[in-house]
């Protein structure tokens, strides 16, 4: 399976999911003085304390090529919390152009 089908299926599934009935929305996030996003450190470490890096297994440190996103975006209402959070291929994470995950999604999930 090439990249590009990966990600379209990773996405693909993400939309399946869907809003309807779902318990991860949280309303307008919190924002600091300076517009952005109020994200808490606490509620990563609670996630790699449950689910450790899929590269290493360890539950702090790097985690080299993942990064830990929000399935429904703190931008989209989305909860700042464990349930929410999933560890993500960072080339599925940081993809460019149409592709870009945080792009999508906001498609998606901000409506």
């Amino acid at each position: 399976m090439n990249k590009l089908s990966l990600i379209f299926l990773c996405l693909s599934v993400t939309a399946l999911a869907g809003p309807l009935d779902e318990t991860r929305y949280c309303g307008d996030p919190v924002r600091l003085a300076d517009g952005t996003i109020k994200r808490r450190a606490d509620v990563v470490r609670a996630f790699k304390q449950a689910h450790p890096c899929p590269v290493t297994a360890k539950s702090t440190g790097a985690c080299p090529g993942w990064q830990v996103d929000h399935v429904i975006p703190l931008v989209c209402g989305g909860c700042d919390m464990v349930t929410n959070l999933q560890w993500l291929p960072v080339e599925i994470k940081t993809a460019p152009g149409l592709v870009a995950k945080d792009r999508w999604e906001q498609r998606v999930y901000c409506r």
